[in-house]
């Protein structure tokens, strides 16, 4: 009977062994896969958003300027180049931060600070091409009337 019960032991035990053996592959393999699949995003996230004329676009037509001169300054950070309408686009976001800035050193009653923003907003008023309709899309956005603009 020793006999018998040693050969099942060593069969379990080498079963057992088989089946741990196995799942440690197919552990190692779901960990491989996974680093790979990390390091393929993580090089992605890391080359940076590519500009997209588009999205800048829709944020104008939807009136977001917010986020439109957010968008524009981290694609300036990431060092994006401007190409194509991008310079006028990037000029209607300065436009809304210089009119927002304007606006609200007037209502402050800071007349220097504002004269300096109004003296921006013209700059990028010359620049804005056919997004000119954003200045008076921005006066309306800011609640800011023609006739309190210098």
């Amino acid at each position: 009977m020793n006999g018998n019960q040693n050969a099942e032991d060593k069969t379990g035990v080498s079963r057992k062994n088989l089946l741990l053996n196995g799942i440690v592959i197919l552990l190692c393999v779901v960990l491989g896969i996974q680093i790979v699949t990390f390091f393929r995003e993580s090089s992605d996230y890391l080359k940076g958003p590519e500009t997209d004329e588009a999205l800048l676009i829709q944020w104008v037509s939807y009136q977001n300027y917010a986020r439109l001169l957010e968008d524009v300054y981290r694609y300036e950070a990431l060092g994006v180049p401007v190409e194509g309408d991008m310079a006028q686009i990037y000029s209607a976001a300065y436009y809304y931060e210089a009119a927002m800035l304007y606006n609200a050193h007037q209502k402050a009653g800071n007349a220097q600070q504002a004269e300096e923003k109004f003296a921006q907003m013209q700059t990028y008023e010359e620049q804005l091409g056919e997004y000119a309709f954003v200045k008076e899309e921005i006066w309306a956005f800011l609640g800011m009337e023609t006739e309190n603009i210098k």
